[in-house]
């Protein structure tokens, strides 16, 4: 399981990279499928850890990965699009719109581990379904128009909020529907 946290961890730097390959758009599109691609192999990995340890009779005990792999993604998404706005100056409207996910997330994420009260009632599970990470998609495609400076800007921008916010209505009804379920006595 650690090759996959060290998957994870690595979207870290490369948020830090992003910094230096922003004026430049090939490496800042390099850098972002780097990140892609760590994100999608730390799953792969996880995934098989677990199923050779449950061939093999073991148990994995349950790691960071839950939560450090949303964690690490906010992180990236974020520092690029500061990266973005302090290099190439677009419109800071069109930043928080493909920003809406991480601006309703982030504080709510951190409202969750800072009360434990919440914690004892609630075990959410922050792993992304396919609407989040069909958001991540559309926030990638929305950052590649303000890093060329296409026409299209507006628009993918416009679609990363709207597909951002279903997730983030998602990841709050399934956290409700969590809370709701161990509040319910057992029959």
């Amino acid at each position: 399981m650690w090759v996959a946290q060290l998957l994870t961890l690595a979207r870290i730097p490369l948020a830090i990279i992003f910094w230096i390959a922003v004026s430049y758009p090939r490496w800042a599109f390099a850098v972002m499928a780097l990140a892609a691609l760590t994100d999608v192999a730390d799953g792969a990995v996880a995934r098989r850890a677990r199923r050779t340890a449950q061939a093999r009779g073991l148990t994995l005990p349950a790691g960071p990965g839950a939560w450090l792999d949303p964690l690490c993604d906010k992180i990236f998404v974020l520092s690029v699009l500061a990266a973005t706005y302090v290099e190439l100056a677009p419109s800071l409207y069109l930043l928080i719109v493909i920003a809406t996910r991480e601006l309703i997330l982030v504080p709510l994420a951190a409202i969750y581990r800072l009360l434990p009260s919440l914690r004892a009632r609630m075990h959410y599970d922050f792993r992304a379904g396919p609407l989040g990470k069909a958001a991540t998609i559309a926030q990638f495609l929305a950052i590649a128009a303000l890093l060329l400076r296409d026409n299209s800007q507006a628009p993918l921008a416009a679609l990363a909020g709207v597909v951002g916010l279903a997730a983030a209505v998602h990841y709050v009804r399934r956290g409700v529907q969590l809370a709701r379920a161990r509040q319910r006595p057992a029959s």
